[in-house]
């Protein structure tokens, strides 16, 4: 009994994070028809989610800003404390990232999902050591977002480097001797989604087969090597940095809406390590 305690306990505390995760697993694995109809609504949720903590990281920004030059009094502070242009900024740029990311996840190898999977609990983690060390030292209001901030980078980093690595493991069609024409119509499938997400699914792949084909022929064929495959490398880099930074930031996201519908009924704290104590059992 005491053990599914022990069990349960972790999985209710952290089942924000768990739900965010089954909904782009199921999403990414359904069927083309269904991906097709569901594309939208898992686009806005997942957009939301990465909203909600990027907007978290700029108010706590303009917050910094304003209470270092601004006396409390000023009536500037409600003009500069950000609107809906700061909104709209950060819903277009979120907007961006989890088209990425889904687009992606559509293109996903199953033994390239537990890298995913994998970075939630490391997450968690993290950001419960990393509480607990900032607890006596930063402004309880503000221990949360700050943590939040700066797990993100770290734990993106190494999910970018983990999918790098995993790319460069899994076998890589053969494409020396090819055409780039004959490289796309033939290892291009017919059989991806239709509508907008099919354009992008599209796109995505023609992309990747590019990068790769060009790699493989620069060394094989026009003696390119090293430039070329700088390049690839570069765009590798690149477009994992991007999956796993809005992966990570979408996980973020989820911690934030998480703790702002909870935050009235808790009430706050003036302890910060009180406050460290009751992030981290959460």
């Amino acid at each position: 009994m005491a053990r599914r305690r022990t069990i349960a306990g972790p999985l209710r505390r952290h089942a924000h994070l768990a739900l965010a995760v089954l909904v782009l697993l199921a999403w990414s694995l359904a069927s083309d028809d269904w991906a097709v109809v569901l594309f939208l609504p898992v686009w806005v949720l997942a957009t939301q989610l990465i909203v909600a903590g990027s907007l978290e990281a700029a108010r706590l920004r303009r917050r910094a800003w304003l209470g270092q030059y601004l006396r409390d009094d000023s009536p500037w502070r409600r003009w500069l404390q950000g609107g809906a242009l700061m909104v709209l900024r950060h819903q277009l740029v979120a907007a961006l990232l989890a088209l990425v990311l889904l687009v992606d996840l559509r293109l996903l190898t199953l033994p390239e999902w537990p890298l995913l999977l994998a970075a939630v609990p490391v997450m968690v983690l993290a950001r419960n050591r990393l509480r607990r060390r900032l607890s006596r030292h930063v402004v309880a209001e503000y221990l949360p977002a700050v943590t939040r901030r700066l797990v993100m980078l770290p734990i993106a980093a190494l999910l970018a480097l983990a999918m790098v690595l995993a790319a460069l493991w899994l076998p890589q069609p053969w494409l020396v001797g090819l055409g780039w024409e004959e490289t796309i119509a033939r290892h291009l499938s017919t059989g991806e989604s239709g509508g907008l997400l099919g354009v992008f699914e599209r796109l995505a792949a023609s992309a990747e087969f590019t990068r790769q084909w060009a790699m493989q022929n620069a060394v094989e064929r026009f003696h390119l090597a090293t430039p070329v495959a700088v390049l690839g490398w570069l765009v590798l880099l690149l477009t994992q940095g991007a999956v796993a930074w809005a992966y990570v930031r979408l996980l973020v996201g989820a911690e934030a809406l998480r703790r702002e519908g909870r935050s009235p009924r808790t009430g706050p704290t003036n302890d910060p390590a009180e406050l460290g104590d009751q992030e981290t059992r959460a």
